[in-house]
Formats: structure tokens, sequence, C-alpha cells
């Protein structure tokens, strides 16, 4: 019993959503949804701003059945992008979701100002602001607010606060106004980063790296430097190849792989503390993997696979460069040409045109390494190395075979040319014919091509029915003395040795 198995495979697909960008207060939780359909059902790996991939939960981060990965009490430090990978043997496909954590320490940055005050009836208070706003206590605003017993409070104090504010204290028996100059002299101000996203920064080895961390704020913040070993740098240690600037910024002479990872920064005055990431790469030059050992050799009409793995930071791109100087720079498929993401360089049908050097190029920011590949493609036209012989006796009953075996790149194709066919032939794949049952329809000239795309060979062969000509000739003898055709039966065979075989007596 035979069972015959279809295998439906389907890649990865995620739903789009109307919103991938987030912003949300530090300590909140959120959720990303990742809703991916395919066949066989896609795993699903996500990718956190620090490039770490998680496949399962753990104490912040939840991943649902579905797919979905909560965060919870958010940080500073997640903020960037979270991918999600739905991934089967079929192919991936990706979703990217943009976080931004708001973070701020309480702020108190405010001036009360009292207007106490005495009377029967007990007054009514009411506060006449600079651009002649009259506010009755009480009153509560965003920034402004007079509560009950008459004071005014004024927060977030601005410079253009600077103003008089009259109190004015009223009842039946009359009024009494107090008039309040404010004079802002200093602003108080949370540290802010010039720049302050997270950052990514790949440097070239040997050179020298400025970290920016750079903020401002009343009273000026104090920078701090957390190395990614985890530990807290200042000017005060004796390391000869890092610095910390007067500005914040953070200096790495001569980096090495060894300085790569993740610095956190720090700004904190008596008003605020911010803090941002900045991950540090070392940039590698290319190196490439696959080197072929000897002449890379393909058949005619097979397709040839050039290997061009690669290493290095940042990522490798790769570009291929043809014989022909056609230039491949970017994964593709293109007819002849098909550039696979893994350096991989596909050259269908190939023919003779097809042989010299391919060159592979890897680079990135850090420089480049290429190799040169030699190939040579194999093909010659068909030769016969078996054929038939140039003449054939058929006996009756026998069947008669005709070899005709050829070699030559691309694979021969074997073809036999008789005219009309009788149905008694058979043809082996090999290009052998058969003819199981012979008789006079089968006599002739039998001609074997063997051909492909670079020339072709031949043979003839001729085939003659020994018991098909001799009746042949008996009947037409009768024929012609009788003047009429008779049907005779066979009665007895040709006694042996008489030098015909198989023949009948009349």
């Amino acid at each position: 019993m035979k069972v015959r198995v279809t295998v439906v495979t389907e890649a990865p697909h995620i739903k789009k959503q109307q919103q991938t960008f987030f912003k949300v207060p530090s300590g909140e939780s959120v959720t990303f949804d990742c809703p991916a359909v395919g066949e066989p059902k896609p795993r699903i790996l996500w990718m956190l701003p620090s490039n770490e991939f998680i496949a399962f939960s753990s104490l912040r981060f939840q991943m649902h059945s579905n797919g979905s990965l909560s965060i919870k009490q958010v940080r500073l430090a997640d903020s960037g992008e979270f991918t999600c990978i739905a991934r089967n043997p079929a192919g991936d496909d990706t979703i990217t979701y943009q976080l931004v954590v708001v973070s701020g320490p309480p702020l108190i940055n405010g001036k009360l100002i009292d207007c106490a005050t005495e009377g029967l009836p007990k007054p009514h208070i009411m506060w006449i602001m600079p651009d002649n706003i009259f506010l009755n206590a009480p009153y509560y605003g965003s920034r402004i607010i007079v509560h009950r017993n008459g004071t005014l409070e004024i927060r977030h104090v601005r410079a253009s606060d600077q103003a008089n504010f009259i109190c004015v204290a009223r009842n039946d028996a009359g009024e009494t106004i107090l008039v309040v100059n404010l004079e802002v002299t200093e602003m108080l101000k949370r540290p802010v980063f010039k720049n302050p996203f997270n950052e990514k920064i790949i440097v070239k080895s040997g050179s020298t790296v400025i970290l920016n961390c750079s903020a401002s704020g009343n009273p000026p913040p104090q920078t701090i430097w957390v190395l990614p070993n985890g530990s807290r740098f200042t000017n005060r240690q004796k390391v000869a190849r890092y610095q910390v600037g007067a500005d914040g910024t953070f200096i790495i002479h001569n980096p090495t792989i060894v300085d790569a990872g993740k610095y956190h920064c720090a700004a904190k005055n008596k008003v605020g503390y911010i803090e941002k990431l900045i991950i540090l790469q070392v940039g590698q030059k290319p190196f490439i993997l696959t080197r072929p050992l000897r002449l890379t050799r393909s058949i005619s009409g097979e397709s040839l696979f050039l290997h061009c793995s690669a290493n290095g930071i940042p990522k490798v791109s790769i570009t291929w460069t043809a014989p022909n100087g056609y230039v491949l720079n970017r994964p593709q498929i293109n007819g002849k040409y098909t550039l696979y993401e893994n350096g991989t360089l596909v050259v269908r049908d190939t023919n003779v045109q097809d042989r010299g050097n391919y060159v592979c190029k890897a680079h990135n920011t850090a420089g480049l390494a290429s190799i040169t590949i030699p190939v040579i493609i194999i093909a010659y036209p068909p030769r016969i190395t078996n054929g038939p012989p140039t003449s054939v006796r058929a006996k009756a009953g026998s069947a008669v075979q005709l070899n005709c075996m050829a070699i030559g790149i691309p694979k021969p194709e074997i073809v036999w040319d008789k005219g009309s066919p009788t149905g008694s032939e058979l043809l082996h794949p090999q290009g052998t014919l058969v003819i199981q049952k012979p008789s006079s329809r089968d006599s002739g000239t039998y001609k074997c091509t063997a051909k492909n795309r670079l020339g072709s060979d031949s043979r003839v062969s001729h085939i003659q029915s020994e018991y098909s000509s001799y009746f042949h000739n008996q009947l037409f003898f009768l024929s012609f003395i009788y003047k009429n055709t008779h049907i005779l039966p066979c009665v007895k065979k040709f006694a042996a040795g008489d030098g015909r075989s198989d023949g009948c007596s009349y």
C-alpha cells in the first residue's frame, strides 16, 4: 500500500496594528499584541531594546498564549523598540512597537502668598491678577489656586510671574486691600538631557568615542556614569583611557571589544533625576567564513551555488560581482541569479558563458573583505559510445535490441527515428530500442541521435526481417502465375537443415 502525504506550509503573517507607538508613565504597565497565523503554528519571540531575546515569561515580562507581551512597572531603561518575531519553517514576519517611558520625580516649585483677614461679618477674599483677572476664593486652576482661607498659590513659578498681586478683603462694613510685589530671583529647573533618547553607537576600534550625556538644569545637575560591569565611574579613578568631560560627556580613548556594552548615565540636582542608556559597539572589520579550497566546478545545465558567509560589527552587507560584470548588492531573485540574505549566490541553468571569476565583497563601516572564486563550467557535445550495428537480420519471434548509449554534458537526449512506428517498439531510459515481435512492418532504416545544447551524434542501423521477406516473395510468385491471390494453409514445416528456418510447405 502506498500512502501519499502532502505537507502544506504557510509563512507566518502578523496582523497589522493601528497603534505601534506607546507613551507610558514610569511604573505603569503596557501590553503589545502579536496576533500571528501560519502553518505550522508560528513560534513567537520578542526582541527587547537591549537586543536581548525572550521566549518565555519572567519577573516583569509576561508572554501570553496568543503571543502578546505585557511589561509590568515600566522603567526608563525599557524605552526603545520591542520587536515581535513570528517564525516557522516557511519563514518569519515581524512587527515593531516604539515605547517611550515618561518619568519625573515630584516637583515642588511654587509660591504661597498669604492674605489673612479679620472682620464681622467674615470678609470675602478676592485676588486681582496682573492682567486684571479677578479670582474669588476658593478658585482651583491648573497653575493658580486661591484657597478658602485666601492664600494665593502659584505653582511652577515663571519669570513672567514677576508682578503686583492685589488681595481684596470685603464685607458689608467695607473693604481693605493688600498689594504684594512678587520678585522672581531664581528659577529651579529639573535636569533635561540635550539628547533625551537612548542611543546605540558603533565606533571603529582604536579611535576615540564620546558618549554624550550633557544635561541642563538649575542648579546645574551632577552627571553619573555606570559602566557595563555595573561599577560607577568618576574622574577620581585612575583609568588612562576613560575620562568624564566637564559637560558630562564620557570619553573613551582607543576603544576595544572589551569596552563594548551598556553604559548608563544619569543627571540629578535637588529638583529632579533623569537617566538614559547608551549601547556601545566596537566595530569589527568583516571576516569571510566560507572560502573554497579548490577550483569550483559546475555541470552545464545545473545550478551553481556560491557561498559567502561573513561576520562583523555592524552587520555585514554582501555584494557579488559576476564574470560578466553584473552586480548584486542586495538580496534578490533576478531570473538568472538569486542572492540570499546569508550571502549565498545561486546561478541557475549554467552554461559556458557563466565561467570566470565571481567576486564576493563583505563590507560595513569598519572595513571591507573580499574573496574571488574561479568557476569553470564542464560541458561537451554528445558522443555515442555503444551504438547499434549497421545491419541486423531479425528472426521471427525473437526480439531485436538496438543499443544507443551516449555520453555528454549536459546529459544527451536519445531519439530514435524510423518514420511511422508500428507499436512494437520499446525505448528504455538509457536509449536502448527493443522491437519485441519483429514483423515485415519493422523492416527498414533506424536512426539513433544523441543531442544536447552543444551538438549531436548519430548512428544508422538497417533491419530486415527474414520471416516476412521469404513469405512475401512466395506469395508474390503465386499471385503472378495464377493471376489471383489465394490464401494457402501452412500444413507442414520444412525439414530441418534445408536452409530455411520456420518455413511451411503448401
